[in-house]
């Protein structure tokens, strides 16, 4: 069996996820349930909680043993530019989470590329990782196409002409005539697709939620194409554009 990863970079991942789940649950906390939710060794979690209390990111309720999120990370949030999309969309992504049990993802248009918020993965087989913080060129994604569909035309076309595609599977979109027709068609159907694009073997359905007053942020469900038959391609599509077109 191979170590656990103790290396730096591990170990801040495990203390962001310790962070966001507390943030998530909205009420103290026991350490068992921390264990559960995050899936960490015990003494990893006690150690990331004692570091983060002894910070300030996490407090207990006097006189008890629990743990909540601390006071220092409203500092955290008043910096986050995203904030307000997160805390709108959160309820969104946890519903299609629950429903589907695949890997639900938050993004916004960055330029020429998607920036990825929130990610809730799948707890089955067949998945792939995706981190808050990581981006994809926009072309290739559902959710890029997503949020390029509400742009307007004189926005959009700009994009598109500045647009360099580079395929990365033999299945990515490879011309911008090719491009443009993936963006119509997001328009007229409200969501966007991308199958095998992005990842081999992965398909992928979005929205923007212009609706809740962000276009251009997206929402997407990512699903192995062997899971993505056609009665349940029709179900995420039917709960995505519920959030897109209430």
């Amino acid at each position: 069996m191979p170590a656990p990863d103790s290396s730096p970079s591990s170990s801040i991942a495990k203390a962001f996820e310790l962070l966001e789940h507390l943030a998530e649950a909205g009420r103290a906390l026991s350490l068992q349930e921390v264990v559960a939710s995050v899936r960490l060794p015990k003494p990893t979690a006690c150690r990331l909680l004692r570091t983060l209390h002894d910070l300030g990111y996490v407090s207990r309720p006097a006189g008890g043993r629990n743990y909540l999120v601390g006071p220092r990370t409203a500092r955290l949030a008043a910096s986050d530019p995203h904030a307000a999309i997160k805390s709108a969309a959160f309820p969104h992504l946890k519903a299609l989470h629950e429903t589907f049990n695949e890997a639900t993802n938050l993004a916004v248009l960055s330029g020429h590329e998607v920036l990825y918020l929130k990610i809730l993965e799948t707890t089955q087989a067949l998945r792939f990782t995706l981190s808050p913080g990581d981006s994809d060129p926009y072309y290739r994604t559902a959710l890029g196409r997503a949020a390029a569909a509400r742009l307007p035309e004189e926005q959009w076309q700009r994009l598109l002409a500045e647009t360099q595609i580079v395929p990365l599977t033999s299945r990515t979109v490879k011309t911008r005539t090719a491009l443009h027709a993936c963006i119509l068609k997001a328009r007229r159907l409200g969501y966007a697709e991308e199958i095998e694009e992005s990842v081999e073997g992965v398909s992928c359905l979005a929205t923007d939620l212009g609706a809740l007053g962000f276009p251009e942020a997206t929402i997407s469900i990512a699903v192995p194409v062997q899971r993505l038959a056609p009665r349940r391609k029709s179900a995420i599509v039917k709960a995505l554009k519920s959030i897109s077109q209430p």
